[in-house]
């Protein structure tokens, strides 16, 4: 984290306008945790190229196999990874990041990686219990899918296509919980650092 002088605060985008203007079903700290995660993020879909890359947990399609999901039944609502794998299979309006190759939905940054569907998903922040540190606000989870019934990604009813690249020298902030917002700092070291704001 790092503190942010009120000159370069007033430089900020906001990413709620940002995914607005765009017409992508993103939540804003989806794409700021893209910012803050890249390179790891781009780490995740490098392993997974690798035909020797054994991944410790991987999902299939079908979520009826699914432990989880069968203890949860009653409550009408899928486990976490099937949740996500759900979503990006099922998702409508979903961002493009052209430097990338990434795409981007609600909670969920994923793509393609071979016959793998890698999805990292991201958990909001107002969840954080205790100190606030830089791993909590950062804090993604990566999930592997394989299946052979996973052709690829569907045709998507629109695909937003953005530049991730010229947003990495941007401000960007979004809300973070009831108290801050959260502002994307430009790093030569890390990509992106963060501080927070308060929202009153």
């Amino acid at each position: 984290m790092q503190k942010l002088t009120n000159d370069r605060y007033m430089r900020r985008v906001s990413a709620e306008r940002y995914i607005e203007q765009l017409g992508a079903n993103i939540y804003p700290i989806t794409l700021v945790k893209f910012l803050l995660n890249k390179r790891r993020i781009m780490s995740y879909f490098s392993k997974a190229a690798d035909k020797e890359f054994n991944p410790k947990f991987t999902f299939g399609l079908d979520y009826k196999n699914c432990e989880v999901c069968q203890e949860k039944k009653d409550e009408g609502i899928l486990c976490r990874q099937h949740t996500s794998i759900e979503r990006v299979l099922n998702a409508d309006l979903v961002a493009f990041d052209l430097d990338t190759n990434t795409y981007l939905y609600q909670n969920e940054i994923y793509r393609m990686v071979g016959n793998r569907l890698v999805i990292v998903y991201c958990p909001h922040p107002k969840l954080i219990s205790g100190e606030i540190t830089d791993s909590k606000v950062r804090k993604v989870n990566p999930i592997t899918v394989q299946d052979p019934k996973l052709e690829g990604l569907p045709q998507y009813n629109k695909v937003c296509e953005f530049l991730s690249s010229t947003l990495m020298d941007q401000f960007l902030s979004c809300w973070f919980n009831n108290e801050f917002s959260i502002v994307t700092i430009p790093s030569d070291l890390n990509g992106q650092n963060w501080c927070l704001f308060p929202n009153r």
